[in-house]
């Protein structure tokens, strides 16, 4: 679920015990629900609001299958067909899942339109129906979409994605308990803030010699990674580059120094006050100031 959150395609919306709905970018419901069968197995059901096209039905449903038989040999996809002359579903998943397997194994996974000139029409795959006692295609437009490299590569483009989103929040992560420790290890009281959108994480608020806090503060920027600085050829000065404008602002306005604290991927860990710096530098807020030479 946490992985699904990550892609662009798909945002989370609600996550209860067994289930998890997600929203398409256009607000359209999707979602997976897990029921719990025998010891140490069970079903996860993908589901779709009638409006989501069959491209992000597929791409869905792929990412979650590519997933489990990476945790797993032991999993087992299951359509649902339905009958396309009468509607009435088809019973028999098992059956139906097991004769599209067999075909695939001695067939190349083509469209159907170059299958059917190969094979013709009665060499596809099909199952009766129980109702109507026509034949139900089994290898219709899912899943050709399904089994095609196109749709592998997009889920493979996905996961990338979401593993360096992933990745990044582990590091940051890190970067914090770092300072949590080591400000404990300081005798000192450390906080995160809940929203750092405003370019402020964490504060720092330091006790008086009697162990009573004393309302003097540093608030904290955490960066993590070597993207963040970069070397400037006329001098090698090391540069943070600020990316949003609103920040710059903010930092100059608070009431208590600002650090920007630096994380490489090595571990170091490196600080620099910028609030008084973008002062200077900005001449009070005079001149617009878009990098900060770290000296940290």
């Amino acid at each position: 679920m946490v992985r699904l959150h990550h892609t662009k395609p798909f945002d989370q919306d609600k996550l209860w015990r067994y289930a998890a709905d997600f929203k398409t970018l256009n607000g359209e419901q999707l979602g997976v629900k897990l029921t719990r069968r025998a010891e140490g197995s069970g079903e996860l059901e993908v589901y779709f609001d009638p409006e989501i096209g069959m491209d992000l039905r597929i791409l869905f449903s792929k990412y979650v299958h590519d997933h489990l038989l990476e945790k797993s040999a032991e999993v087992v996809r299951l359509r649902h067909y339905v009958c396309p002359h009468c509607g009435t579903t088809v019973d028999n998943r098992e059956v139906a899942m097991e004769r599209l397997h067999d075909w695939l194994e001695g067939r190349p996974t083509k469209s159907a339109g170059w299958l059917k000139k190969l094979f013709g029409d009665d060499k596809l795959p099909t199952v009766l129906c129980t109702r109507c006692e026509q034949r139900v295609p089994l290898w219709d437009e899912l899943e050709q979409q399904f089994a095609s490299p196109e749709t592998r590569q997009r889920v493979r483009t996905l996961q990338e994605e979401s593993a360096i989103v992933l990745d990044n929040e582990s590091k940051e992560r890190a970067l914090v308990g770092e300072v949590i420790s080591t400000v404990a290890l300081a005798g000192q009281i450390s906080r995160e803030h809940n929203v750092s959108d405003h370019g402020i994480d964490m504060e720092i608020e330091f006790k008086r010699d009697n162990g009573e806090a004393s309302g003097k503060k540093l608030y904290l920027q955490l960066k993590s990674g070597d993207s963040y600085l970069d070397k400037r050829k006329r001098d090698e000065a090391e540069v943070f580059t600020i990316r949003d404008e609103r920040h710059t602002r903010y930092w100059m306005d608070q009431g208590f120094l600002v650090m920007l604290v630096i994380r490489n991927s090595e571990g170091e860990v490196r600080w620099m006050e910028v609030r008084d710096w973008l002062k200077k530098a900005s001449d009070n807020g005079k001149k617009p100031v878009k990098q900060i030479i770290f000296e940290g």
